[in-house]
């Protein structure tokens, strides 16, 4: 597709997954700034031109032994993609995402509220974290299936979410130059 998308459409039905051979998460301050700058300097009749973002169908045979994204392609037919191009934009974009629910979620007023009952714009959280950020298995909830993501288990996926998108942690995570990376850029925009 080669044109001008909303992040809502871009994100409608994908799963996202960083393929083993790309490097990390790279983007420093400078960039972070950038992006900030960015975002806060437009005016509401604008949108933010996040580049180009080049993806690639991941095929069947791949996707079969993911355990956890199986159930979300299989059953609601969301497609998943490999990150070629636009890694670090997206990877940047989730983690500002996942900042924006923790501070909604902070705000006095929203204190004790189920997440259906907060709202962004037109969107309530609920929405927002399953459109962007997680969607959870029914009825038990118990398969968390995050749409952006490494393919690969690796630090940087472990990482991601559990320090940036809170899921408990089952045990040891490692720390490299890239989850360093992360760990910023959450800093960042909290």
């Amino acid at each position: 597709m080669n044109e001008l998308q909303s992040l809502e459409d871009v994100y409608n039905k994908k799963l996202f997954r960083i393929p083993d051979y790309q490097r990390g998460y790279a983007w420093g301050e400078r960039q972070l700034i950038d992006f900030w700058d960015d975002l806060i300097s437009l005016d509401g009749n604008r949108l933010h031109y996040t580049g180009v973002l080049s993806i690639k169908a991941v095929p069947e045979e791949k996707w079969q032994n993911w355990d956890e994204e199986k159930w979300l392609i299989e059953k609601r037919r969301y497609v998943p993609y490999s990150i070629v191009d636009g890694q670090q934009r997206l990877t940047t974009t989730s983690i500002f995402l996942q900042c924006l629910v923790e501070a909604i979620l902070k705000l006095p007023q929203n204190v004790g509220l189920k997440d259906e009952e907060i709202y962004l714009g037109s969107y309530h959280l609920k929405e927002i974290k399953e459109k962007f950020i997680v969607v959870s298995q029914p009825p038990l909830n118990a398969i968390k299936t995050y749409k952006f993501g490494y393919e690969v288990d690796n630090p940087s996926f472990e990482f991601l979410r559990h320090k940036v998108y809170n899921e408990p942690n089952p045990g040891t995570i490692y720390e490299t130059f890239y989850t360093l990376n992360l760990e910023n850029a959450k800093t960042f925009f909290q």
